[in-house]
C-alpha cells in the first residue's frame, strides 16, 4: 500500500519534529557545558552520548531525504 501525500507529509514533520527537538538538547547541552565555566576532558561515555546522537540525526535526516526522492520520482 502506498502512503498518500497527505500521510507522507505528517511522516516528514514527525520526522523532523524530532531532528528539531534533538538538536535543541544538544545545543541545550553546549551551552550548559559552555556556561560551567570550565572545560574538563569529555569522557567516554560523554563521547559515546555524543556520538550515538549524531548517529541518529544522520540516519533520520538520510530516511527524510530518501522519502523525498521516492516522491519526486
Amino acid at each position: 500500500m502506498s502512503k498518500t501525500p497527505t500521510a507522507l507529509c505528517a511522516n516528514q514533520a514527525a520526522t523532523l519534529d524530532g531532528i528539531q527537538n534533538a538538536l535543541i538538547m544538544m545545543m541545550g547541552e553546549i551551552y550548559e557545558h559552555m556556561d560551567e565555566g570550565h572545560d574538563p576532558a569529555p569522557t567516554h561515555n560523554d563521547c559515546a552520548g555524543w556520538g550515538d546522537g549524531l548517529s541518529w540525526l544522520i540516519k533520520s535526516i538520510g530516511r527524510v531525504r530518501d522519502e523525498l526522492r521516492e516522491v519526486q520520482s
